[in-house]
């Protein structure tokens, strides 16, 4: 299982989760980790001088490809 947090820069709207949301689902996008291939989301709220400061981490187990002739006799 893999993890990322993505860093979350002041001028980068961590004080707006609708903003982070779409810059993770972005980055899942870039990265191109599948659908199934996410095991978790998680979403935590620290308070700052500058407001509810938002982080995202994305657990993910990457798919392998299924081994080719797994099984078959030598």
């Amino acid at each position: 299982m893999q993890a990322r947090q993505l860093e979350r820069p002041i001028d980068d709207g961590a004080t707006d989760l609708p903003r982070l949301l779409r810059r993770v689902a972005d980055h899942i996008h870039l990265e191109g980790i599948g659908a199934t291939e996410v095991m978790d989301l998680t979403v935590s709220e620290e308070m700052t001088e500058h407001g509810a400061w938002w982080s995202v981490t994305v657990y993910w187990a990457p798919s392998r490809p299924a081994d080719k002739g797994e099984g078959e006799g030598a």
